[in-house]
């Protein structure tokens, strides 16, 4: 992929990211939970804290040293996934924005796919490409995205693409945030390196028969083939 191409999608990340809110909406196999084209007001984005600056400078050999080049792949974009670790395999379909600019999101119904959000790198781009899914059940399976709490450090996150390419991903984090605390630029703004971001709701209030948090999984790209 030329610069241009990818400086374009960096600077599509970087400025729609201004406008993206929580995941609003994860259907419990009754009726939606919450309006989809509604969202916090006011997200609170967090970004996470750069690595120290190393105060030693770097002997001559070190200097000299050609710059280690992060694995990335070209755009290609994502069909299906499969998740070892929860033995979970699934299509993939594309989203964007709504007209209000508030993030469209799949369908809610029982065994539906989880989709990319084309405004992100396709995955094993460079940059963080994210994928949406619902949980849909509490209790089951039928969520695409049912019990991602449960994947560790470690565990293995495959994507195929249109090209016939797969995306190997690491898992390095899994986190929760209430969604009036959603951390905008930890998710969405560019880094690097190849990543993925998996996104769904989490913590379900039987009182009000909504998800009142996010869970946000984060992996970085180890393998391609």
């Amino acid at each position: 992929m030329n610069n241009s191409a990818r400086d374009r999608r960096l600077r599509l990340t970087a400025g729609a990211a201004l406008l993206f809110l929580p995941l609003t909406s994860c259907g419990t196999g009754g009726e939606p939970s919450g309006n989809p084209h509604t969202a916090s007001s006011s997200p609170s984005p967090v970004a996470p804290t750069p690595p120290s600056t190393p105060s030693e400078v770097p002997s001559s050999s070190a200097a000299d040293a050609p710059p280690e080049m992060e694995l990335a792949m070209d755009a290609s974009k994502p069909v299906s996934f499969t998740i070892p670790a929860l033995d979970r395999q699934a299509e993939i379909i594309e989203t964007g924005l709504r007209d209000d600019d508030t993030l469209e999101v799949p369908p809610e119904h029982e065994g539906a796919p989880a989709s990319w959000y084309n405004g992100s790198p396709t995955p094993g781009e460079q940059g963080p490409a994210v994928l949406l899914g619902h949980v849909n059940s509490t209790a089951d399976q039928s969520g695409v995205f049912y019990n991602l709490e449960a994947l560790k450090p470690g565990d293995r996150i495959t994507v195929d693409r249109e090209d016939g390419s797969t995306a190997i991903f690491e898992v390095y984090q899994s986190e929760v945030y209430s969604k009036n605390e959603f951390p905008t630029k930890a998710v969405y703004f560019p880094v690097d390196q190849a990543e993925l971001r998996l996104i769904t709701c989490d913590d379900f209030a039987a009182s009000s028969g909504e998800f009142e948090d996010n869970l946000v999984v984060y992996a970085k790209l180890v393998d391609t083939a």
